[in-house]
């Protein structure tokens, strides 16, 4: 075996294992905001589309209010601790930090303000929690994508 090979042999392991690294996040899936176990947010309905992307992954999400207008997000989230653009209906910007395997940390800079929240994960994967200054949001796991179906 050359040098050559073995060293396209060892990248595409270590590729391979960072994309099943990915899909072991427990962030990853479709959420849907539980109305009944979420405190002061205005929204009528809301989901949660995570995906993985290189070095974390995309949130989506997607509300309708119940003014019955609707809104997309877009946030591109990764574990560097950069402020990321985000696109959509309330465009910000937003860094994270993952203080564990089901806890992330998000400081957003919005007009000059500066707030920091958290994102939970349940140890059975089945809620994710959302806590803010004034306001938690609580969503159920619609969708998994490491088992690839319904929770």
């Amino acid at each position: 075996m050359s040098w050559k090979s073995l060293g396209v042999l060892i990248a595409t392991i270590a590729f391979c294992t960072s994309v099943m690294a990915q899909q072991n996040d427990p962030f990853l899936g479709i959420w849907k905001l539980n109305g009944e176990k979420t405190s002061n947010y205005q929204q009528q309905t809301q989901l949660i589309i995570n995906m993985p992307a290189p070095g974390g992954f995309t949130s989506i999400r997607a509300s309708i209010q119940k003014d019955d207008k609707s809104s997309t997000e877009v946030h591109p989230v990764a574990f560097d601790g950069k402020p990321l653009q985000t696109t959509g209906g309330d465009a910000r910007q937003i860094s994270y930090k993952r203080i564990d395997a089901n806890t992330i940390e998000r400081t957003q800079y919005r007009s000059g303000a500066t707030s920091v929240d958290t994102e939970e994960v349940s140890k059975d994967g089945k809620t994710l929690t959302v806590k803010q200054a004034n306001a938690v949001r609580v969503y159920d796991k619609q969708f998994d994508v490491q088992g690839a179906g319904r929770k």
